[in-house]
């Protein structure tokens, strides 16, 4: 156990011993809140180089999904239901070989229902509580502590959980005792896929009636329908900048998530399946694979056949 207490008027209150399994971009800005703040943190990723910048800061490696078993809690963010899966092989997997010490499971990936339902019943065939809790927000947010998790699972399991993603995030919103937290991170995801897509057709509109991306941009922030998302977005469509903090592929996945939900629950989201089709147009089309989703942009300009410039530098 670790003693956490960064402000010593806080008292200081105990945090576990956590394994750590998938080191990409949000899991690495994760891992790092947690070594800032002094707690235990073993790392497996299934390229084990990607663990190596974390190795330099403090943390240390986990040759195997089974070792996490040694540690009081295991978090995870991985990409997919697929990589998710791959976490409880019963051949190699976490629970290979018995739960050990391991009691909680805390998934903070953003996947279907579905598959947080099967790594659930999985940890509960290992005695081991699940919690799932997909976080919101990008690597930098992360690293700031600015995150959000939506949190859904046992009262146990959530309260062993609580320590480490007051660490984390800013907020814990507590929607439920088994896989709701799944849907609120997809129906979230969704508005924010929509939500990007209109931005890009009003910043075409307005390119090509003759009015500056910034400026039509400063007017959207200003006003009723701005939003840190819309202000945030701003310098990738302004400078056409389209470094990605969360890529096309990653919020095309999410969409689709949200649609094969909505399919199996006849729960028609006819504005997110016209979302998808952009996303898939600019993905295929060349324009926005590995990209930034700001990316939309340039689909959205092809189709206006508009020819987006970046400002011209001041002076």
């Amino acid at each position: 156990m670790t003693a956490l207490g960064a402000d010593p008027a806080v008292p200081q209150r105990e945090t576990p011993s956590v394994a750590w399994l998938g080191a990409g971009r949000m899991g690495s800005a994760m891992v790092g809140r947690l070594l800032a703040a002094g707690v235990d943190v073993a790392v497996w990723n299934r390229s084990p180089e990607r663990v190596d910048p974390l190795l330099e800061r403090g943390a240390r490696r986990l040759d195997r999904l089974a070792d996490a078993r040694e540690h009081d809690l295991a978090f995870s963010t991985v990409l997919d239901d697929a990589a998710l899966e791959r976490l409880t092989d019963p051949g190699d997997g976490l629970f290979s070989g018995g739960a050990g010490r391991l009691r909680t499971w805390v998934d903070a990936s953003t996947t279907s229902p579905a598959a947080a339902a099967r790594a659930a019943a999985a940890a509960a065939a290992a005695g081991v509580g699940h919690v799932c809790a997909p976080v919101s927000g990008n690597p930098g947010v992360v690293a700031a502590g600015r995150a959000i998790f939506a949190v859904s699972g046992s009262d146990e399991a959530v309260r062993a959980a609580e320590p480490v993603l007051a660490v984390l995030g800013r907020a814990v919103h507590r929607v439920g005792q088994a896989q709701e937290a799944a849907v609120v991170k997809l129906a979230t995801n969704g508005v924010l896929a929509t939500l990007m897509q209109v931005l890009a057709e009003v910043v075409v509109l307005g390119e090509k009636a003759g009015v500056p991306r910034a400026q039509l941009m400063a007017f959207v922030n200003d006003s009723a329908v701005g939003s840190p998302f819309s202000a945030y977005k701003t310098p990738n469509i302004v400078d056409l900048d389209f470094t990605p903090s969360f890529t096309t592929e990653g919020q095309r996945k999410d969409v689709r998530l949200a649609l094969a939900l909505a399919a199996d629950l006849e729960a028609p989201l006819p504005v997110l399946s016209a979302t998808e089709l952009a996303f898939s147009r600019v993905i295929a089309g060349g324009l926005g694979a590995g990209k930034d989703l700001a990316a939309v942009l340039l689909g959205v300009a092809r189709d206006a056949g508009v020819e987006l410039s970046p400002p011209a530098p001041p002076g």
